[in-house]
């Protein structure tokens, strides 16, 4: 359809004013609940009221460019990623549908190079899950879910619970550029903690919820990623470390002491701090036999 030509038609909100064929630039609006810019929009805006209309066929495509964006964002396993989880379960696509909870006609879909929907969110999110506990055994799930969640442009805050005398708690904990200029007198202690100095920026580790546990550096004496820990959110001498990067790596560190308010996470030479995407610490397994 000719773009010209989606308009032009008597105003239906005020009955005087003609709607006219308008391009907008940057429009702002929302797919599927979730913030969307399109680069150039085709509406319909009344000359007299200013009433905006929209045409299906143009709303259409915004929604086509929304899937295409996360598409290049990785926001959807690849039908490439569908069809080696789908193998690596050694399941026909039947007997795969039937465990995430869709249709066979849907994995086709789905596994098809040339695919022109992706999976639905919840299905994509299902399949992740798998994978990743495939991989990497128990998983943090609401960790997981705020992390998906950003690719879709949504940043969420939720209330954790934390329960850290339980052998099972892990703290999930996020790094975060801050500048020393304005910060609370908890982060000002931290400051003084980790021998920095005011206005510089450094990468402090706070969870979920917001509570700073640290600082976030390399110390170059022990060669190593460390946390300088300022709070008493982390009530264990001895804790395993898992470790996510910005490049997809899953990095452990089992059996790690603190002491001196000291974490090591990661001996290392190949990664700094800012490599850092997330830090999931939690009790050893064996820390209290023998107490």
């Amino acid at each position: 359809m000719n773009k010209l030509l989606l308009f032009e038609y008597n105003c239906t909100e005020c009955g005087i004013g003609t709607v006219r064929t308008t391009r907008v630039q940057n429009y702002k609006t929302k797919i599927k609940g979730y913030p969307f810019v399109v680069d150039e929009a085709v509406i319909g805006i009344c000359d007299n009221c200013k009433a905006k209309h929209f045409a299906s066929s143009e709303t259409k495509r915004w929604e086509e460019l929304f899937y295409q964006s996360l598409e290049q964002r990785q926001a959807f396993l690849s039908p490439i990623e569908i069809t080696e989880l789908r193998k690596g379960l050694d399941l026909s696509m039947e007997d795969f549908a039937r465990l995430i909870g869709c249709t066979r006609q849907s994995i086709y879909n789905w596994e098809k190079a040339a695919r022109t929907f992706p999976p639905s969110r919840m299905a994509d999110l299902v399949m992740k899950l798998v994978r990743g506990s495939l991989s990497y055994g128990k998983m943090d799930v609401l960790a997981f879910l705020l992390e998906e969640a950003k690719k879709w442009g949504a940043i969420l805050e939720v209330r954790r619970i934390m329960t850290p005398s339980s052998d099972n708690a892990s703290i999930v904990l996020k790094p975060k550029l801050v500048t020393r200029g304005g910060l609370t007198q908890q982060s000002k202690e931290l400051a003084l903690a980790a021998k920095t100095e005011l206005g510089e920026e450094e990468l402090i580790v706070e969870t979920l919820d917001g509570k700073v546990v640290g600082v976030l550096e390399y110390d170059y004496e022990l060669a190593a990623l460390i946390v300088n820990i300022t709070s008493d959110l982390v009530p264990w001498k001895l804790v395993d470390v898992e470790i996510e990067t910005q490049d997809g790596q899953h990095l452990r560190n089992q059996e790690s002491s603190i002491q001196e308010h000291c974490l090591v996470l990661l001996k290392t030479k190949m990664l700094r701090e800012k490599d850092i995407t997330q830090i999931i610490v939690k009790p050893h397994c064996n820390q209290h036999e023998g107490n």
